[in-house]
């Protein structure tokens, strides 16, 4: 029973990485980012929730709950004392190559630009570009990721790098404020409540779903949900907007809380295997 119980989160929390990698790869993160971000997420939660008399847990215990090696942990906690904690040190294949194009001389022309290169040659080439720095990745499987993303352009076998997309910029920074003002906060909720101990500490969440609606319907189903899901974020925003006005007085020497809720709408989940 055990067992079963333990594929059945394992189960969920494979659902939940799913559109989490399709973010990452969407943007052009790879696994070297997620693995490198996760441990550092381990090892700082792990730190924080799980030592003795207020103090961090030590590497040892981190150690034993994460799997992580304890050089690995000290590391990445010398990372985060230095508020470093996102920073990654290897990206996928396809920005290492990026980055070399734009430092490394071989790849540069007369003005430090990264240069126009030709497909084949020992030196100063997109072969030679590729065997240096994507390891085992074919050039061909580069050149299509390169163009997926928008990094070069091919003209008659000579590649160009381009500049960053200033939408693509604007995208990123677009999608890092939805997943902080909604997953972020629903997450965070969840894994608070299963530590409370009084009732009036959990923090409200409330979800329905049904398995019943017809395909024909979905678009006006998404309509209306769409209408009422816009009435109700604006009733709750009125409410915290009235609980924001009385910060005078007295009460502006408390410390200021940041509250965050929301509702959603999502239709033909993945949850077979859950």
């Amino acid at each position: 029973m055990q067992d079963n119980n333990k594929n059945k989160l394992n189960s969920t929390f494979f659902l939940i990485l799913r559109p989490l990698a399709r973010l990452f790869l969407r943007f052009g993160r790879g696994y070297r980012e997620y693995s490198e971000l996760s441990k550092t997420a381990f090892v700082s939660v792990a730190s924080e929730d799980y030592g003795v008399h207020g103090r961090p847990t030590n590497v040892s215990r981190i150690a034993a709950m994460t799997g992580l090696t304890r050089k690995e942990i000290s590391r990445i906690r010398t990372r985060l004392e230095r508020g470093e904690g996102a920073v990654i040190e290897r990206q996928t294949p396809v920005r290492e190559v990026i980055n070399a194009w734009r430092s490394r001389d071989e790849f540069l022309d007369e003005a430090g630009e990264p240069a126009v290169l030709p497909l084949d040659g020992d030196e100063g080439s997109f072969r030679s570009l590729v065997r240096q720095y994507a390891g085992d990745i074919p050039e061909g499987a580069m050149k299509t990721e390169l163009k997926r993303i928008g990094a070069v352009r091919c003209e008659e076998g000579r590649f160009r790098l381009l500049p960053d997309d200033p939408d693509r910029l604007a995208s990123e920074e677009a999608m890092a404020a939805e997943l902080r003002a909604g997953p972020y906060p629903l997450l965070t909720a969840i894994a608070k409540n299963e530590t409370v101990l009084r009732e009036d500490d959990v923090w409200p969440i409330e979800t329905v779903s049904r398995t019943t609606i017809r395909k024909s319907d979905l678009r006006r189903v998404r309509k209306l949900v769409s209408v009422r899901l816009r009435a109700a974020t604006t009733n709750i925003a009125d409410l915290l907007d009235a609980y924001a006005t009385l910060q005078n007085g007295d009460a502006a020497e408390e410390k200021l809380v940041p509250v965050s809720a929301g509702v959603f709408y999502a239709e033909d989940l993945d949850t077979e295997d859950c």
